[in-house]
């Protein structure tokens, strides 16, 4: 994916066209709480790709919004004799403090275990939750258990 010559849309409008034009899944690619960045890669007949891709800035209120629903899970699992550590930043949905966090824990289990399980072994089985905690009070380095 990084030999991917790149275009960078105007707008979330051009990114579909030319995904259309070029039959290619839009997709997203990154996400932070200020900015989701959308993609649509396809091959050229040189065999050669090329990616197109639109980074959608949201309005500043929703971006705190954002930010302040976050969650940071920490997650650890044993891997042969070192232990292999995957943070992943979640917002859940729940009626409660208690419901969001166990929605929290469950998202982010499943996020590792889908992205990492080939790589490390990561899965539900496996996975210890060790930090679940928003991210307006998360700290580095300082796991609240």
């Amino acid at each position: 994916m990084g030999d991917a010559a790149t275009i960078e849309a105007k707008n979330r409008s051009a990114l579909e066209a030319w995904a259309r034009a070029m039959h290619a899944p839009v997709v997203p690619v990154a996400e932070n709480w200020w900015s989701i960045t959308y993609q649509a890669e396809a091959g050229l007949p040189d065999g050669s790709r090329v990616r197109c891709r639109y980074r959608y800035v949201i309005p500043r209120q929703a971006a705190l919004r954002r930010w302040k629903r976050t969650y940071v899970v920490g997650l650890v699992h044993a891997e042969g004799q070192a232990r292999c550590h995957h943070v992943r930043q979640v917002i859940p949905v729940g009626d409660t403090e208690a419901e969001e966090r166990h929605r929290a824990e469950l998202i982010a289990s499943a996020l590792v275990t889908t992205e990492r399980h080939a790589e490390c072994g990561a899965s539900i089985s496996n996975l210890e939750v060790y930090v679940v905690e928003r991210a307006t009070l998360w700290k580095p380095g300082v796991a609240r258990y």
